[in-house]
């Protein structure tokens, strides 16, 4: 599976972007249509994939900033409409349970997001791929691509469906 992504992405449709393909791909896999592509190829964007294309691309991390600061809020809202019992502690621990590099890069391989994430050649061979780090980053990153494109609802839609 992997290879077959990789390739995808190297021979990807003919006359069409790269950019492109990776909306509709994530379109068809998430269901959410980026009006600004941009903003999803920047978020699927690790930084070597970035430096191996001459600094022509960005890298997901400033958006990634973004999204762990609205999913953090969700997640945050969420909690506080639904457990009216629960104090300030226990928010503060399931919250902590939730949002977290493990949960964060599981319910990105069980979707399938982080075979959408450009790896340079080399990151990709490391295992760059499989690094919950790495993958839990590119999910804020997400996060934060669809808070700028769709607003916060658009947000709030992707979190609580994933």
């Amino acid at each position: 599976m992997r290879i077959f992504n990789s390739l995808k992405r190297v021979f990807h449709r003919s006359g069409e972007k790269l950019e492109d393909t990776l909306v509709g791909d994530f379109y068809h896999q998430f269901g959410y249509l980026f009006k600004n592509g941009s903003l999803l190829f920047e978020a699927l964007t690790h930084r070597s994939y970035a430096r191996s294309q001459n600094n022509c691309a960005q890298s997901y991390e400033r958006l990634e900033y973004l999204g762990d600061a609205v999913l953090g809020m969700l997640i945050s809202e969420y909690l506080f409409n639904a457990h009216i019992d629960f104090n300030e502690g226990d928010l503060t621990k399931t919250k902590a349970l939730l949002v977290n590099e493990i949960s964060l890069s599981t319910v990105a391989r069980d979707c399938g997001l982080n075979n959408l994430i450009l790896f340079s050649a080399e990151e990709e061979k490391s295992g760059g791929r499989n690094r919950n780090s790495i993958i839990s980053d590119a999910v804020e990153a997400v996060i934060g691509a669809i808070y700028l494109d769709g607003g916060l609802n658009a947000a709030r839609e992707f979190i609580y469906k994933y």
